[in-house]
């Protein structure tokens, strides 16, 4: 947890030094629970995170209502130190940060395979290849059979997110102090807004056919459930992803003896979690001993019937969305 624990701090302590355009705001992060039962579960998460050291409280039904702008929660907590920022635009002014430092980017050249020769590993692209006595796999679900085994142990999801128009005026009754939320459903609900008053939120499906369509109704619908004062009308901003999921939930870090080093597991929460273990990837690179390690390397883990799971993993949210509905 305390890895974890300083991955905003890192995150936004990237963006400023390199002074990275991507709408940061640090104006905190809400977990409202979404029924009575969840509220004092949720609420003690608090207590566990100011114990590393983070800025976090609970808060009550009334309070939390008034900073979502919403009547559907039932209480939660909150980190102060969180935010939300524009990622594209962050992985944008990170790369050019890393460029004006000499690091070289190799845009639209794929790595199709990894080979060893000797004490070389081999990197062949489209385009040629390039040689190195080691290799860093950081390309989460996208990273193919590069590394087989690895593959075999993470579960490739595709998550989808949405966005309003500028809702002008009522924006300001929504999230009134520019906070992110994301509650505590199986089947997540976040939402968020962004520089220009667009609420923006998403969320996965169960069957992927028309995605660019059903998915901005499904969350349309969600929204208007929470705040019932937004306009009934298209959202008409939409994009997706894959993102690489654990069984555990949780980030593993893989390590070879003949230079090959993997991180992979963001689980949908990449953009500070990747922050946190930049400099671990890197102490581990570098030959940090296992036991000196922010996290401990572990060898991949095949997923029994993997062929089945990669392609139906996904027919598990209905299921999610029943228990939710269930909940007390």
């Amino acid at each position: 947890m305390a890895l974890v624990a300083g991955g905003a701090d890192r995150l936004f302590g990237l963006i400023e030094r390199y002074g990275i355009d991507c709408d940061a705001r640090r104006s905190g992060w809400l977990q409202p629970a979404h029924t009575p039962g969840r509220a004092e579960p949720t609420a003690s998460l608090a207590t566990q995170w100011t114990m590393v050291g983070a800025p976090a409280a609970a808060v009550g039904p009334a309070e939390m209502s008034e900073r979502l702008g919403t009547a559907a929660y039932f209480g939660g907590w909150e980190h102060r130190g969180g935010g939300h920022i524009n990622p594209y635009a962050f992985t944008l002014g990170l790369a050019r940060a890393a460029a004006a430092e000499g690091v070289r980017i190799f845009e639209q050249s794929p790595v199709r395979r990894l080979s060893r020769t000797g004490d070389l590993w081999s990197a062949e692209t489209p385009a040629g290849r390039v040689e190195s006595s080691k290799v860093v796999l950081a390309t989460a679900a996208y990273s193919g059979d590069l590394w087989p085994e690895r593959r075999r142990s993470i579960v490739p999801v595709t998550s989808y997110q949405a966005a309003t128009e500028p809702l002008g005026a009522l924006a300001g009754r929504i999230l009134p102090l520019d906070e992110a939320a994301s509650d505590t459903r199986m089947d997540l609900h976040f939402f968020r807004k962004d520089r220009d008053g667009r609420l923006v939120s998403g969320g996965a499906l169960a069957v992927q056919a028309a995605a660019a369509r059903r998915l901005p109704t499904l969350v349309a619908r969600r929204l208007r459930a929470l705040f019932p004062d937004l306009p009934d009308r298209p959202m008409p901003y939409f994009w997706g992803g894959r993102i690489a999921m654990t069984i555990d939930r949780l980030p593993h870090l893989h390590r070879r003896s003949d230079g090959l080093s993997v991180w992979i597991g963001c689980n949908g929460r990449g953009l500070a979690l990747a922050c946190a273990l930049a400099p671990v990837l890197a102490d581990a690179v570098e030959g940090l001993p296992d036991e000196d390690l922010g996290l401990r390397p572990t060898p991949p883990q095949s997923l029994p019937f993997h062929f089945l799971l990669a392609r139906f993993a996904r027919m598990i949210l209905p299921w999610y969305r029943f228990r939710d509905s269930r909940e007390v």
